[in-house]
C-alpha cells in the first residue's frame, strides 16, 4: 500500500509523535493507555504508527471541526502543541496544494488579467483590418471596451475590499 506524502509526514513512530508534541515516550505510553489513536501497535522489530493529526484531534478533543478549537481555553502547554500542529498541518495543505498563498494566486490573476486586457485592446485593430470598418466604428468599439475593462477592474477593487474587511471584521 503506497501512503500520499501528506499521509506520509502525518505517520510517526512514537519518539516522532513525542517529539511532535514536546512531550515524553512515557507521556506517549500513557496515552496508548488511555486509548489514543494508534495506526499500528508497536511489537519487538515493528515500530508503533500513529497518524498525527488523529493524535491532535484526539488529545484536543476535536471532533473533524477545527473551527470550534478555542487555543484561548487550552492549557498553555496544550495551547502550543495545538498552533504548533496547525503551522504543520498548513504548511502539508501548501504543500499537497490544497491550500495557494495568496501572492501565489495574485500573480496569476494579474498575469491572466493583463493577457485578458493585451487581447481586448488589440481588438478594434483587427476587427478594423479584417472588416475594413470606418475609423468612427472602431473608436466606438474601443469606448466600450475601456468602459467594460473599467468596471471589470472596479468589481476587483470591491472584491478586495471585501476581501479585507473579513479579514480585519472578526467573525
Amino acid at each position: 500500500m503506497r501512503l500520499s506524502k501528506a499521509e506520509q509526514l502525518r505517520r510517526l513512530n512514537k519518539s516522532e509523535l513525542a517529539e511532535f508534541f514536546g512531550v515524553s515516550v512515557q507521556a506517549v505510553d500513557g496515552w496508548c493507555r488511555r486509548n489514543c489513536p494508534v495506526i499500528e501497535r508497536g511489537a519487538p522489530g515493528r515500530p508503533w504508527a500513529f497518524d498525527a493529526v488523529e493524535v491532535a484531534k484526539w488529545r484536543f478533543g476535536v471532533k473533524d471541526a477545527p473551527e470550534g478549537i478555542d487555543p484561548d481555553e487550552m492549557l498553555p502547554s496544550d495551547r502550543k502543541a495545538w498552533y504548533e500542529s496547525e503551522t504543520k498541518r498548513r504548511a502539508l495543505q501548501v504543500q499537497d496544494r490544497e491550500l495557494i498563498p495568496a501572492q501565489e494566486v495574485e500573480r496569476v490573476v494579474a498575469t491572466a488579467f493583463s493577457a485578458i486586457a493585451q487581447g481586448l485592446r488589440s481588438l478594434p485593430d483587427n476587427i478594423e483590418r479584417r472588416t475594413g470598418c470606418t475609423p468612427d466604428i472602431v473608436e466606438a468599439i474601443d469606448i466600450a471596451l475601456d468602459a467594460e475593462m473599467d468596471a471589470l477592474a472596479d468589481k476587483l477593487t470591491e472584491l478586495v475590499a471585501l476581501d479585507l474587511e473579513e479579514e480585519v471584521t472578526p467573525a
